[in-house]
């Protein structure tokens, strides 16, 4: 049993530390959109004004790249939250910009653009039927690396996002307060919530069921 703690601990202190990481890399991305966003003066100072005697520029041209480098850093922003919030909707969120980013390509030929369109809806399609992020029977299975208070939304509960940043966490530190072994089936009382352990994984937990406390408990 000491031996099963102690792994848990350790693999919950690998988490801990990929957590951190992401966070950094998330960090990094957004300064890097904020440092790329100084080339939008750039274009905008190209679309206004025109020196005299210039020749004359492509203003389609420049509006269609100021476009595309919009939705590149928006990409970005995207792509910095969905390290942190570990959600699928997040990824199809990316994907989708990344999608239109491409679609509005200069050198997009009619097929690309079709293809695109295609990818796009898609994309909505799985956010809708097969994303869902309530469930009517009040069930919710979740990874154990998503945060708790994305979790609070997603099963409408309450847990505390001052004791653990993910559910795995969560569950880590209830299994310790109550010197218990973390196994599938085993459940969690916290706040207005149950959480129920579906796998696990050399002793670590991979997902979780979340439920509100007086349906299944």
């Amino acid at each position: 049993m000491q031996r099963s703690r102690d792994m848990v601990l350790t693999r919950s202190y690998i988490e801990r530390g990929i957590i951190i990481w992401e966070t950094l890399l998330a960090l990094f991305v957004l300064l890097s959109v904020v440092a790329g966003s100084v080339q939008l003066v750039r274009y905008i100072g190209a679309l206004t004004f025109q020196p005299p005697g210039a020749p004359l520029q492509d203003p389609y041209g420049t509006f269609q790249a100021l476009i595309s480098h919009v939705l590149l850093l928006v990409v970005g922003l995207e792509l910095g939250v969905m390290l942190i919030r570990h959600t699928p909707g997040s990824v199809i969120e990316v994907l989708m910009y990344v999608a239109a980013r491409k679609m509005l390509g200069p050198q997009t030929t009619i097929v690309e653009f079709l293809v695109g369109v295609a990818a796009i809806g898609g994309l909505f399609a799985v956010r809708k039927f097969l994303f869902v992020a309530r469930m009517e029977a009040g069930e919710h299975v979740l990874s154990a690396a998503t945060p708790v208070g994305v979790a609070n939304q997603i099963a409408d509960v309450h847990m505390p996002t001052g004791m653990a940043r993910t559910l795995g966490g969560m569950v880590t530190r209830l299994a310790e307060e109550q010197g218990v072994d973390i196994v599938p089936q085993r459940t969690f009382r916290m706040a207005d919530a149950v959480i129920e352990v579906v796998t696990v994984t050399d002793g670590v937990v991979e997902t979780v069921r979340v439920m509100r406390a007086g349906r299944d408990s």
